[in-house]
């Protein structure tokens, strides 16, 4: 699972991607807004950041992890009425 923390207004978690990459998966919004997930990766061969919307990337993550994504995602942003976590 992913070990979560809040940063501000965004939920924030290390990732692991099939390729290789690591990076974070930032949420800051609904699963209905295409930009309320993102995964910051540092590009391949330099220093600069990526950042890509969570659905262009899901064939690149563990299916575990994409659950836990969405799930944490409605949890705090969507309206399920799913508990919100307790961040200590």
């Amino acid at each position: 699972m992913i070990e979560w923390s809040q940063q501000g207004g965004a939920v924030v978690g290390p990732l692991s991607l099939l390729d290789g990459r690591t990076g974070k998966i930032v949420l800051v919004g609904s699963r209905d807004n295409s930009k309320g997930a993102v995964v910051v990766v540092t590009a391949r061969g330099s220093d600069s950041i990526q950042k890509t919307p969570l659905t262009q990337l899901l064939d690149t993550l563990a299916p575990r992890d994409v659950v836990d994504i969405l799930c944490m995602q409605e949890r705090v942003f969507g309206s399920s009425g799913l508990e919100s976590p307790k961040w200590s």
